[in-house]
Order: structure tokens, then sequence, then C-alpha cells
């Protein structure tokens, strides 16, 4: 029996990307042993999926490193692919059993992958088919793009009763996702105050306004400041009920996040808001992403327009943004600021996106 171990160590949507690679081996080597090393945060994602025969979970500190060696130890793999990881794997990389070590990221962003490791892919594509590209190694051709999430009858039945228990039906309520790992992927909670507003005033629809743990204060920010029937604030939910809710959703409107990543998986209707500006660390100024962090890199990959929609813009108040220049890995240059980057998504684009979806 083949064995791989991929590893998958960053974020979500890093870590959603890998499953068609996933379901590529496994309907190319169907008797093979997948492996996936991740986050413990993403458990819900991954546990009903039938191609991952183990999953181990993932810390970057040192000391609990030591505690997941001896799972990862009991197998000796054909290939260990690193779809996305952080220089802290480092230290688990010479320990492994394993024939071959494949990296896409280049050895500044691992040390210790060698030269002959890497997998280089010099032509910029998108994440998801980076990782299917890896899979050349191995002679496995592509089994589709759409990425991968199973909802157990738990968070299933969870969701209907939550929205039974507010008097919402499934697919009559709107998904606004107020969260946003990094504050310029945040949309202003006055814009979000604004949208859910314009909706209430001309659908029947329901709004669920949700996010992760780290977004309860922008909910609570829009609960204090709205409050009228047919609103849903949902806090404090676990990934898998948040998944199963917006599963339910008629459309999900959010920011480059997690939950976007969630609707692009489970063929909801997803309106996603693409930030052009962002804080560049090297500086601590504001100016232009990277394209590559972008969606035409990052975002809906053959995704069918009745089912997403991008909008681009700035998420800042104009007055605070210096003219400055980033990086760009897409061309190697320094990409200027420009005019286009400065204009604001207004709540009316994104009405009128979400007419096209009703």
């Amino acid at each position: 029996m083949k064995k791989f171990l991929i590893i998958s160590t960053t974020g979500m949507g890093d870590t959603l990307w890998g499953t068609p690679a996933i379901r590529a081996i496994k309907n190319k080597i169907p008797h093979s042993q997948i492996d996936l090393l991740i986050q413990r945060q993403w458990e819900s994602l991954f546990n009903r999926n039938k191609n991952i025969s183990h999953l181990f979970f993932y810390y970057p500190q040192w000391y609990r490193q030591l505690i997941i060696l001896p799972n990862l130890l009991r197998f000796h793999y054909d290939h260990v692919f690193i779809f996305h990881a952080n220089k802290d794997i480092r230290r688990i990389l010479p320990l492994l059993r394993c024939n071959f070590i494949w990296s896409h990221q280049y050895p500044d962003a691992i040390p210790g992958i060698l030269d002959n490791q890497i997998i280089r892919i010099d032509e910029p594509i998108h994440a998801i088919l980076r990782r299917i590209e890896m899979l050349k190694k191995i002679q496995v051709p592509p089994y589709g793009t759409n990425m991968d999430i199973v909802i157990d009858q738990k968070n299933h039945q969870n969701a209907l009763s939550y929205l039974k228990k507010n008097d919402i039906k499934p697919k009559e309520f709107i998904y606004l996702n107020v969260g946003g790992s990094l504050p310029h992927k945040q949309w202003p909670v006055e814009q979000f105050i604004a949208l859910s507003k314009i909706i209430l005033k001309n659908t029947s629809l329901s709004i669920v306004f949700g996010g992760g743990p780290d977004d309860i204060h922008r909910i609570n920010l829009i609960n204090n400041k709205i409050q009228q029937e047919r609103i849903v604030f949902a806090k404090q939910r676990t990934l898998g009920e948040n998944c199963a809710l917006i599963n339910n959703a008629k459309i999900i409107i959010t920011p480059d996040s997690g939950p976007m990543h969630i609707g692009f998986a489970l063929k909801v209707p997803t309106i996603s808001l693409w930030p052009t500006i962002g804080l560049i660390k090297s500086t601590g100024t504001l100016g232009a992403i990277d394209p590559m962090n972008g969606p035409d890199y990052c975002g809906p990959l053959n995704i069918d327009n009745s089912l997403s929609c991008v909008l681009r813009g700035n998420f800042f108040n104009k007055s605070n943004i210096v003219s400055t220049s980033i990086y760009s890995n897409l061309n190697n240059t320094e990409d200027k600021l420009e005019p286009s980057h400065l204009e604001a998504i207004s709540v009316d684009d994104v009405w009128k996106k979400t007419l096209k979806f009703l």
C-alpha cells in the first residue's frame, strides 16, 4: 500500500485548497493511505472526508510537537507533500520516516528543505493548482478543482434546529460574515449595518451575522447599533456548526476569509469582498496588496458565475493611506499604489451584486 503524508499547517483556506489534490491521489491510487497533518482547529472540516486515512494535529511549539511525533512515526511514508507550512515545521521534517519530501515553497520559507526537494512552479497559478501540480511527481492527474467539505448529521441537525428556534427557514436568509484574519480584510462594521438595512427593506429574507471566535467583538458592535426583527447574531458556534449554517444560506457575503472558502466548497452563492490595500509589515504603512494574494490566485476557481461574484476595493479611509509600493511575486517588481486601489467597495456595489443572486 502506498502511503502519503500531506502537511498543511497554516490557515483554513490554505488547508482546504489541498482537498482537490488529496481527492486526485485517492482516485488514481484508491487503496493508498493518505494522512493529513493540520491545525486542530480545522478538524471538523476533514474528519468526515473519506479520502483521508488519519488526521494528525499540529502545533508550532516545539514541546507540543514532541507529542505528535509518536503518531507520525508509526508509518513509513512513500512521499511527504508540504502543501503549506511555516518555518516551525523544520523541527519535524528530519525525523519523519519517508522516502521523499516535496515542497513548492522555497528554502527561505521552510529552512532545511533542499533544492532537489523543491517543485518549482515558475508561472503564477492558483493555489489549488499549485498543489495539484506537485502530484506530477507521482504521476497523479487532476481530478477536479472543487474543494471538499463533508457536514456530519449532528451539525446538520444543529443548524436546522438553530434556524427553527429563530423562526428562519433554510435558504431564506443571507449569511453576513463580519470576520477577517487581518484588519485590512475586515469590511467596516458601518457598511455591514447599512447593507443589512437595505436587505431587510427590500426583501423578505432574514440575516444571520456570523464569524469566528475572534469576531465576537465586531458582531457585538453591530448588535448594539441595529436591533431589528429578522436579524440573528450567531456567536460562539463551532466551526462545524457554522459550516452547516452557511450550507443553509441563500447567499453568503464575506470578505476574503475562511467562511468565503466554505461558501465556495459548499456551492453556496458567494459574494466575496477583496481588499486592494493592506498593511506592509516592513514599513508599517498601507499599500497595494500583492496580486498573488488576490482573487485571481486565492479566490474562486472554476466556479460558475451563478455561484460566485468578486468585488475588489479599499476597506480603509483614504486619508490613512500613504503612497507606497509593495514587492510583487507575480512579476518580481515593485507595484506602485494606483488610484484604482483607493476606490472603496460601497454598500451599493454589494447590494447590486446581491440582487443578481435573488
